[in-house]
């Protein structure tokens, strides 16, 4: 995508919103921030990770280098649905360490597997955080489904705000209670983190 394009697509949606959210910062994506800042948009940016190792931690330096040139960057998202897709964030040659690979050894069958790798997920993403938040002052979150937040206090405690996706559409709620549904379940995260901002970054 040229700067030409970016730069277009903006202004348009500059007519319509005051905020956009990426999901990535490299690729060219990298060049939003600055464009949206001619047409006077705030930006919430993303830290793309996945099980590239090299790629996530190219993404992690740029998100965090964008948030330091960039004064329209009012929130740093670091990874997208990362614990939902039950990915293990590593960075550059990092490796699991031996303890992670004991408990991945000892689950007995699928669904243990799942646990533990989603507990493992949980714990370097937090990592992650701390360490974007350590680097830039501006607040930092991840983007999750409604019940990863609900069953991870501990991400809660490691995030400025709650960024939530409220997707009724995956979990095979018919068109007529998704809003109800939805709600419901936003409701119930502020019941479980009072004084915690939620913010809806995703719903459909």
């Amino acid at each position: 995508t040229s700067v030409a394009q970016i730069r277009s697509d903006l202004r348009m949606l500059a007519r319509h919103t005051r905020a956009i959210r990426t999901y990535s910062s490299t690729g060219g994506v990298e060049l939003v921030p600055p464009i949206a800042a001619e047409t006077g948009l705030k930006i919430t940016i993303g830290a793309w990770l996945d099980t590239n190792s090299q790629r996530n931690e190219r993404e992690i330096r740029s998100v965090i280098e964008l948030a330091k040139r960039n004064s329209n960057v009012h929130a740093i998202v670091v990874g997208n649905e990362h614990v939902m897709r039950g990915e293990i964030a590593l960075l550059g040659d990092e490796k699991l360490t031996p303890e992670e690979n004991e408990q991945i050894a000892a689950a007995h069958n699928a669904t243990e597997l799942a646990k533990i790798k989603e507990k493992i997920s949980v714990a370097r993403l937090i990592k992650l955080i701390h360490r974007v938040k350590r680097e830039t002052n501006v607040p930092v979150t991840t983007g999750e489904i409604w019940n990863t937040w609900r069953d991870h206090p501990e991400l809660v405690s490691a995030v400025d705000f709650i960024a939530v996706h409220l997707l009724p559409y995956w979990e095979n709620i018919p068109d007529r209670q998704a809003v109800d549904a939805s709600l419901q379940a936003y409701q119930q995260l502020r019941q479980m983190y009072p004084g915690k901002r939620i913010v809806i970054a995703e719903f459909g």
